[in-house]
């Protein structure tokens, strides 16, 4: 043998290659009848095995699996039984099983040679671990080796599967090399964002080096708004929110996946750095003045995350009329939005105009020069155009769902959803309460600011990554363009060397821009519809791994990487977090007393230690109206979301107990008062 730790020795061979005039083996397949052997039993579609050539070994993926036998044709066995299914056969009709093998790798006697010599006639075996790995590039890997799948051989041991990690190269995934990742697959049944979770919770833990976030865009419910917490809770360490769990249907991680997790080198572990972004409702501008987004309340939020003691990671999303007249062309309908529209716009562009109070005063200005002039131009534009946009902007803030208020925005020291990122951080955009002009504005303008902060070296981290759904809906195939199309095609194309990559999802990969699918080095197909199968993107597999595609299970994808020579089925098991209505089942409001509110809002605050027993806080604030200890939690969060939070949350509680807090101070006190902590501490 010419490299045993390659071949499953312990089982012994599970089949013979096999060549003839019309199937020879080639350098990058080859075919192979199985035995009857309790262990060749278990081959199937995706199984790994190696063969031998003369100085080589070759390890390869099953494929087209077909059972032959000697009749000529199928009238030839329906006369020897006479027609009739029931008859018993004399004798048993000689039948085999031959699978075709693709290579993945072939590793030559000496270290230093290449061979792509086919196999020869002999045993075939098992493929171990210490192959598999060899046969997808782990030796050449240029970055970390970040597991995306597990494959599970058919070599079984105990009645379980050899488990091996499909890693992908970092730089490969994260650039500088290659980069980006794409999944493709039907709605619901590929679990395209459940996976996209689990690629970046393995590339933080495993990217130990570098710093990385992650920005995501909930579209649907409460699907990612609560990452942070974990899948599971231990009845012992919190029996209160163990009942919670269990009310809500929430099953703990069967043993399965905590095997796969192991296997796959992996903490079970939510993101701990967990920042949630979502829009001002509608209706809740406070008017022409100043709007410090420090001050608007969570329940003025366009969000399902907003219950009490849970809503301290929640950042508004608000703009003013500057920050939204560069997308006007993504409000307003195109074949309205004409040239000379588009032109007025740049004028108060230039002016600058801020806010929707100094666009009607330059509106005013302009009316009252054409009553007082003759003329049917001011500055260049013509009186209908003006009167035009007049009527167009009428609507605007009820076209942008609240985020556009009337006055001047103020963010200060409060996060923005376009600002620098933090080390781990995953930053969530809730767009789920939104639709059409708005929902596509938050994602246009989003993207659009982070990739000139990567163009200026502005990201705050090493790389970050970029989660987009629905990919042929914002960069689909053909010659139409928008702007995001337009940054989607450069992230694709530069994103990697400014350290920014694309997780793209998609139920039509067909469907999506060529330059966005074809700059992706790591892809992901889970199931797909026949009728998306039958385009010429699928036109590399084989008819036996399309056939495959067209059924997988939840749970089970294809992954094609750029050091793999075939692509190769695996697992992941579920998510480490929470997803979706159990959230708002658990975390959601609940009635309760104002202490219950105070002990929910520590567990999120207190970093280190224990947060405070609920009699030692119904003590404290025995005496003080429930408005006033409401009135002293929220600053304690204003403080924390603006970054000002005290070392000891609940130290700052108390202290702003004792102070009659008016709510539009709440942002200055509360900075005050949590410095004033700090420093005793």
């Amino acid at each position: 043998m010419l490299h045993d730790h390659f071949l499953d020795l312990d089982l012994g061979p599970i089949g013979r290659v096999v060549t003839s005039e019309d199937s020879p083996a080639t350098a990058h397949e080859f075919f192979f009848w199985t035995a009857e052997t309790p262990a060749a039993q278990n081959l199937d579609i995706g199984h790994i095995v190696a063969a031998e050539a003369e100085d080589a070994t070759a390890v390869a993926v099953l494929d087209d699996p077909r059972r032959y036998s000697d009749l000529q044709s199928f009238l030839d066995d329906f006369y020897a039984y006479d027609g009739d299914p029931a008859l018993e056969a004399l004798s048993e009709r000689v039948e085999i099983l031959v699978f075709k093998a693709r290579v993945l790798a072939t590793k030559h006697r000496h270290e230093r040679k290449k061979s792509k010599r086919p196999v020869r006639t002999g045993p075939v075996f098992f493929a171990t671990r210490p192959a598999i790995e060899y046969a997808l590039g782990t030796d050449d890997f240029a970055g970390h080796k970040i597991p995306m799948l597990l494959h599970e051989n058919g070599n079984e041991k105990n009645g379980s599967p050899q488990r091996t990690p499909l890693f992908v190269d970092g730089d490969y995934l994260l650039g500088p090399e290659a980069g980006h990742l794409n999944i493709t697959g039907m709605s619901g049944l590929s679990t395209k964002t459940s996976h996209a979770l689990f690629t970046i919770a393995s590339t933080f833990q495993t990217v130990d080096d570098k710093k990385v976030a992650a920005l995501m865009f909930n579209v649907k419910g409460a699907d990612l708004l609560y990452l942070d917490k974990p899948v599971e809770v231990d009845p012992e360490e919190d029996p209160d929110l163990a009942e919670r769990y269990k009310k809500a249907k929430q099953k703990p991680l069967p043993q399965e996946d905590r095997e796969m997790y192991e296997s796959l080198g992996l903490e079970i572990k939510p993101f701990e750095n967990l920042r949630i972004f979502a829009p001002l409702a509608f209706g809740k501008d406070g008017g022409d003045g100043m709007v410090h987004a420090a001050d608007l309340r969570t329940k003025d939020l366009n969000t399902l995350r907003n219950a009490r003691g849970e809503d301290s990671c929640v950042h508004p999303i608000v703009w003013d009329l500057e920050d939204v007249l560069p997308h006007a062309g993504r409000i307003f309908d195109p074949m309205d939005y004409d040239d000379k529209f588009k032109g007025f716009v740049e004028y108060l562009r230039s002016v600058p105009v801020r806010t929707m109070r100094g666009f009607h005063s330059q509106l005013d200005e302009a009316f009252e020069y054409f009553e007082e002039s003759e003329s049917s131009y001011w500055n260049g534009h013509h009186q209908a155009t003006i009167a035009k946009v007049r009527n167009r902007f009428g609507v605007l803030p009820s076209k942008c769902a609240g985020l556009l208020v009337h006055g001047r925005v103020e963010y200060g020291d409060s996060p923005q959803v376009d600002g620098p990122f933090g080390d781990r951080e995953m930053r969530v955009v809730d767009i789920s309460h939104l639709s059409g002009v708005p929902q596509d504005l938050v994602v246009t303008k989003v993207i659009n600011s982070v990739w000139e902060m990567a163009e200026q070296g502005r990201l705050g981290v090493d790389k970050l990554v970029i989660f987009v759904d629905e990919l042929n809906k914002y960069a689909p195939s053909g010659s139409r363009t928008s702007s995001l199309k337009d940054t989607l095609v450069d992230i694709s194309a530069r994103g990697r060397h400014l350290n920014l990559t694309l997780f793209g999802a998609q139920q039509f990969r067909s469907k999506v821009d060529d330059e966005v699918v074809g700059n992706a080095a790591t892809s992901l197909y889970g199931r797909i519809g026949d009728e998306e199968l039958t385009n010429s993107s699928y036109r590399s597999f084989s008819g036996t791994t399309r056939e495959e595609l067209l059924q997988l299970e939840k749970g089970r994808l294809l992954l094609r990487h750029a050091h793999y020579a075939v692509p190769v089925f695996g697992t992941f098991p579920r998510p480490m977090v929470l997803m979706g209505k159990q959230g708002t089942d658990i975390f959601g409001e609940r009635k309760g007393d104002a202490a219950t509110s105070v002990l929910a809002v520590m567990r999120n605050l207190v970093k280190t230690g224990k947060p405070p027993a609920i009699t030692a806080i119904r003590g404290d604030i025995e005496g003080v109206p429930e408005e006033q200890v409401y009135e002293a939690l929220d600053a304690v969060q204003a403080a924390h979301r603006t970054g000002h939070g005290a070392a000891d949350p609940y130290k700052n509680f108390r202290w702003n107990l004792t102070r009659n807090n008016r709510p539009a101070r709440r942002r200055e006190s509360s900075q005050i008062l949590s410095g004033l902590d700090r420093m005793r501490d």
